[in-house]
């Protein structure tokens, strides 16, 4: 029987005989690496590279700006054996090896990006760019980067050149332009990432233009608001050569239902061409990102609705108290005075943010209160959404004194069902007995809840303090974002019904 090997010196022996077999060992060199030194005219490997990121947000203008400044450029695709699994950089592409085998050539790669009312532009994946700047030949490669492989957060855009110095001209020019055929300027959007490692979205939005005359606030209220907005919109060169800041915050606060949400869709109407930025729940978490847009597109509005169902969120790692918010007032503090940037935040519950606030003043510097509306103006909004109703002047008085304590969306509401009454008996129009009937059924006692929803507060001192009949309910759905009853404003307490 023959002796077996010692199982050490065997193991020692295939070790040196696979480092000769690998040290002699012929590789062929990457197509797509004999493309970039024959292009370049240079050994890549000898020359160092330049890159930026961008976030992936900016695909879209990334690529208008590729198709305007390297219009002439030859693109290359390339793929590995399992191209879906770990990105390739200018070091892969150099080195014509990635984490999955060889590089080789193949097609280029494309994603579609949605930029709002059905536009699409189709922006290259990654791809290997020869182009030439300032007479000098570049080669660029485009992917994807990020602290997660398979969830990338950024583009990353990697030059190499000859000469030194080209490829960081290469990237201002393609950052000019990326300023210059901005996807996001004079829209309406909003940042939204889900998880830790997704990446962030931008959604395009379309709000429905509101007119003057369908605001119906207190006397003297939406002059105000409107000096603050628009107006500083429109004398942006005097009060900058006066030496005037132009950085502002606006706070609209009172009861749901009246009127402030309404009032900001006016004023975007009323400023349209401004980059406007929605920042809703969650997403303050993207306000560093979120401001950094709106600086790059000054003019800009930044809105910020319920802002008190964030004051108290201490979700983000770095807060050791104030939440979210204050947050928003730190990244406010930084920005330039002297830059067209308008915030409007709008709140229920102004004693819940008021300590953020005065812990961070100068960032707010109008509070407006929008409160139930009066006599007059429950008069002029059933003019407003009751028109097409036929009431005479008896009706319309009942209606008014009857409906004191409501909202502007009650009223809204009432029209509404009362159209559909009159519908449903197959009339061409409602009329004012619908309205009254409607109004009645929404006053019962078992339409409280219906009442709240639609911005009236509780009846009493236990309701206005959350102890209505359904508190387990009220706390759910101020947990999900929808109305509650209002708190005393910052101003004072707001006048119940009578």
């Amino acid at each position: 029987m023959a002796e077996l090997p010692d199982p050490g010196a065997f193991g020692a022996a295939f070790v040196e005989f696979m480092h000769a077999m690998s040290f002699v060992a012929e590789h062929k060199e990457s197509a797509v690496t004999v493309r970039v030194r024959e292009y370049l005219g240079a050994d890549p490997k000898a020359l160092p590279t330049t890159g930026a990121e961008f976030p992936l947000t900016e695909h879209a203008n990334l690529q208008l700006a590729i198709d305007a400044v390297l219009s002439d450029a030859e693109i290359v695709g390339f793929t590995t054996r399992h191209s879906g699994f770990g990105s390739v950089g200018l070091a892969e592409i150099v080195a014509g090896q990635g984490m999955t085998g060889p590089i080789s050539l193949g097609p280029v790669q494309y994603t579609d990006v949605e930029v709002g009312d059905g536009r699409v532009i189709q922006c290259v994946a990654s791809a290997l760019f020869l182009t030439r700047c300032a007479g000098e030949a570049v080669a660029l490669v485009l992917s994807r980067s990020g602290d997660h492989p398979m969830a990338p957060s950024a583009l990353k855009l990697e030059g190499v050149s000859p000469k030194h110095g080209v490829v960081s001209e290469l990237l201002r020019e393609l950052r000019a332009a990326m300023r210059e055929h901005n996807v996001f300027r004079g829209r309406i959007i909003s940042l939204h990432q889900h998880g830790h490692h997704e990446a962030v979205s931008v959604r395009f939005h379309a709000v429905p233009a509101v007119q003057r005359d369908g605001v119906i606030l207190p006397s003297g209220t939406l002059e105000r608001l409107e000096r603050h907005t628009v107006g500083m919109t429109r004398m942006t060169e005097q009060l900058r050569s006066a030496g005037q800041h132009l950085k502002r915050g606006v706070l609209l606060h009172g009861p749901p239902g009246t009127g402030k949400t309404l009032s900001v869709m006016y004023l975007l109407h009323a400023m349209a061409g401004r980059t406007t930025i929605l920042l809703t729940g969650r997403g303050l978490g993207l306000i560093e990102q979120a401001l950094a847009i709106g600086r790059e597109l000054a003019p800009a509005t930044f809105v910020f609705e319920d802002v008190d169902l964030v004051a108290a969120e201490r979700t983000m790692p770095f807060h050791s108290g104030g939440g979210l918010l204050f947050e928003l007032l730190n990244q406010m503090e930084g920005l330039a005075e002297d830059e067209d940037l308008l915030f409007l935040l709008t709140t229920n519950r102004p004693d819940l943010i008021e300590p953020a606030l005065a812990a961070r003043p100068g960032r707010i510097d109008l509070a407006l209160e929008i409160p139930l509306p009066d006599d007059d103006g429950r008069r002029r909004l059933l003019a407003l959404y009751a028109k097409g109703i036929p009431t005479d002047q008896s009706t319309q008085d009942a209606l008014v004194e009857r409906s004191a304590g409501v909202s502007g969306a009650f009223i809204k509401e009432l029209a509404r069902q009362a159209w559909l009454r009159g519908a449903l008996e197959n009339r061409d129009a409602p009329t004012g007995e619908h309205l009254l009937s409607v109004l009645e059924e929404l006053l019962e006692e078992r339409s409280t809840l219906t009442r709240r929803l639609l911005g009236q507060p509780g009846d009493g001192a236990a309701a206005a303090q959350g102890e209505g009949p359904f508190p387990a309910m009220l706390h759910a759905l101020s947990v999900a974002g929808l109305p509650i009853p209002p708190s005393p404003s910052i101003t004072g307490d707001q006048p119940g019904p009578p």
